[in-house]
């Protein structure tokens, strides 16, 4: 199986497991129903401008379409999902206010070091 094939077989599979006729895909995609048949035929490649679209329809990742779940969001680890879920249930604006945190303790712990590093090279009188 080629990964074209790989990926129409995915497609109509997340489809189907989210009851949705390949019409009501097409029409969130704002497509023709024929493009999502071709898709699943393998008569047309998804591209990955078409995966970005067809996977927020189906609410997804474009990963999982394109690669299948095993290989979605494989990098990540046990703290990883834990803070994307955490954070995720964040509202956007502190979503914001939790990346300006991240960020400022970032930038903290780089002067500190700096700070450090500086000390530690002090040039000794002799």
């Amino acid at each position: 199986m080629n990964i074209n094939t790989a990926i129409a077989a995915r497609l109509k599979q997340l489809r189907e497991q989210k009851n949705m006729s390949q019409s009501k895909l097409a029409e969130l995609c704002g497509w023709a129903q024929s493009r999502i048949g071709n898709y699943e035929a393998g008569r047309r490649n998804v591209g990955v401008d078409d995966a970005i679209t067809i996977s927020k329809a189906l609410g997804i990742s474009p990963a999982e379409l394109m690669f299948g779940d095993d290989h979605a969001e494989s990098w990540l680890t046990p703290k990883h999902r834990k803070l994307i879920t955490l954070f995720d249930q964040l509202p956007e604006s502190e979503q914001d206010r939790m990346i300006d945190t991240f960020q400022l303790r970032l930038k903290e712990i780089d002067e500190y070091v700096e700070k450090y590093l500086r000390g530690r090279l002090k040039p000794t009188d002799d």
